[in-house]
């Protein structure tokens, strides 16, 4: 007689789980199959991005809570940055927080647990923005925010380093210098180009006091409408502006 036939396979590879109460997996809050939750934070992260990621930062860091709803809370904020990245321009900085607050040197258990969700988030939000910059020796990331205030972070301790004042208008893109010590943002509303020292490792990273605008350049060149403008150091002193990566012009520090 013919074999009979192979058992049906397994629900867990057929089909996700019936709902059920209780917290939601991994599965459900991003990275898996679509579900009504997923959605859900999605249209509450799009209404109300701060409230999401301070949630979502708080579920990050929650010791309490099992690895994969850890893991899964970074992993719904890349899954917010590549949906909805528009209506997060006004929450970057809570967003980047989001992201970093896992990777407290503080807790070891859970920079290691974290590591690898959290770097994609940054990595993701990086490519993202062009307000917000990392430099990978000095392990600085720079936020322009829609106030005009750049915020530097530190990711090896996963702070805030640097708060820098100057612009009166959203900061269009930035740039840190190779060595770290110098910091390059442009704001299109004001047509200009400000450098900062942010200074060195020390007492004022400890304090985290301002960083010191060296003086600001302005841009003459029309930058088209609705372009990507980035910004990037092209020697130890000055940068070239580009948009949609068409070069626009190079300027020198003051």
């Amino acid at each position: 007689p013919p074999p009979p036939p192979p058992p049906p396979p397994s629900r867990s590879h057929s089909q996700p789980h019936p709902a059920r109460a209780g917290p939601p997996t991994a599965l459900s809050w991003s990275g898996g199959a679509p579900s009504r939750f997923h959605a859900a934070l999605m249209a509450v992260g799009t209404l109300e991005p701060q409230l999401l990621c301070a949630e979502m930062g708080e579920q990050a860091v929650r010791m309490g809570a099992p690895p994969a709803v850890r893991l899964a809370a970074v992993s719904s904020i890349v899954a917010l940055v590549r949906s909805r990245a528009a209506s997060l321009e006004r929450s970057l900085p809570q967003v980047v927080e989001a992201a970093l607050r896992p990777l407290d040197p503080a807790v070891p258990s859970l920079r290691e647990g974290s590591l690898g969700a959290s770097t994609s988030a940054l990595r993701e939000i990086v490519r993202r923005y062009p307000m917000v910059h990392f430099n990978q020796p000095t392990q600085r990331l720079a936020v322009g925010t829609v106030e005009g205030v750049l915020l530097l972070y530190d990711v090896r301790t996963s702070t805030k380093w640097r708060i820098l004042h100057g612009h009166t208008a959203p900061v269009t893109c930035v740039a840190i210098a190779p060595a770290g010590d110098l910091v390059a943002s442009y704001c299109a509303s004001e047509r200009t180009i400000r450098w900062w020292s942010t200074g060195s490792t020390g007492i004022f990273g400890f304090l985290g006091l301002s960083g010191n605008c060296l003086g600001e350049s302005a841009v003459q060149v029309q930058i088209p409408t609705g372009g990507t403008v980035q910004i990037e150091w092209t020697s130890p002193h000055s940068v070239g502006l580009t948009c949609n990566n068409v070069a626009l012009g190079f300027f020198t520090r003051p």
